[in-house]
């Protein structure tokens, strides 16, 4: 603990004045971080590696049956590898410490790249559905539909699998990074479920007055897979936008942080003031501003509440920061903190 220019908070609360901020270095905290990375960077290989098999399975298979819905999916998978592999080479980056210069680290050049992300993967699904348009509006395709539902039905099935290998090392990290290619996952074995339905189903309406549809039935699909993928990469950049710009996060997390934080002050006989949280890239800073009931602070007593409300939020949040900081009032009663 010590006084020093503030460096939780650039531009922040606050501002250029001193605090007295209370935050004790944890020892195992390196190597917490090490294995997080090492577990990172395996769910992003698992990722990066099946999905180079996927896109060359789809491309192929596009090229074999013409589908535009399995090229489609191709193109999109294929944005995705280029994605993660910079990801892969920049995860290191990430989880640099923080310093002087860098208050932040890196967090905030994460959320930059995950908007870069968003803007290509939105490009591609627009332009995957104006050629679709097009191709509708040139009379349509006819493709095997019994052909393309088993090849979607086997894809879900690997999809599943990746899926599930990610979700069991994710739980032994977070980051925006990794929540964005486990839910890219999940989209693609919905799409791939979807896919194989929707064509499975047009097999039976072959001798019926829907047979119509048949040369356009490629097309929609893909067109309504793609208006299905759009909003992933839209929530992904509203979110990163929030991070940018040091928005709070969500009302229900700050709650959280109140109701975790709110009875430990209680026990040890201090008033919380005001709730400093922001979210930048992966981490959460949490600073709370607390007055004493008294006139002496106890650095023990602060020990053990700091030690009692770090184990109580590590519960509820992954990769956090907490400061508490004490709030002292002047005579004209005028707040001030040190």
């Amino acid at each position: 603990m010590g006084v020093f220019d503030c460096l939780c908070r650039p531009g922040g609360l606050c501002g250029k004045r001193k605090h007295l901020i209370f935050h004790p270095k944890n020892a195992k905290q390196g190597e917490i971080v090490n294995e997080k990375q090492k577990y990172e960077k395996i769910i992003l290989r698992i990722s990066l590696y099946a999905g180079m098999a996927f896109v060359v399975v789809e491309l192929l298979m596009s090229l074999w049956s013409n589908s535009q819905a399995i090229l489609m999916d191709a193109v999109f998978d294929a944005a995705e590898l280029i994605v993660i592999g910079l990801s892969l080479f920049l995860t290191p980056l990430f989880y640099q410490p923080v310093s002087e210069k860098k208050p932040y680290g890196y967090s905030q050049f994460e959320s930059v790249f995950i908007i870069v992300k968003g803007f290509m993967l939105i490009s591609v699904t627009l332009g995957l559905i104006t050629s679709n348009i097009q191709i509708l509006l040139q009379g349509g395709r006819h493709v095997d539909h019994g052909q393309i539902s088993a090849f979607e039905f086997v894809l879900a099935f690997l999809s599943l699998l990746v899926l599930l290998l990610m979700r069991h090392f994710h739980k032994k990290t977070a980051s925006p990074t990794v929540e964005a290619e486990i839910y890219g996952w999940k989209v693609d074995f919905l799409c791939s479920i979807g896919i194989a339905l929707a064509f499975f189903a047009q097999i039976f309406l072959a001798d019926t007055p829907a047979k119509k549809i048949a040369p356009y039935f490629d097309q929609i699909v893909a067109i309504v897979i793609a208006l299905f993928m759009l909003p992933q990469p839209v929530k992904m950049i509203a979110d990163a936008f929030r991070s940018i710009f040091l928005f709070a996060p969500k009302e229900g997390v700050i709650q959280k942080v109140k109701e975790i934080s709110h009875g430990i002050l209680e026990d040890f006989q201090y008033t919380g003031t005001f709730y400093d949280v922001v979210i930048t890239g992966r981490r959460m800073w949490i600073s709370i501003y607390f007055k004493p009931k008294s006139d002496v602070i106890s650095m023990t007593l602060l020990r053990e509440m700091y030690d009692e409300m770090d184990t109580a939020l590590g519960q509820e949040f992954d990769d956090y920061a907490l400061e508490l900081v004490p709030e002292l009032e002047k005579e004209n009663n005028q707040k001030e903190t040190f």
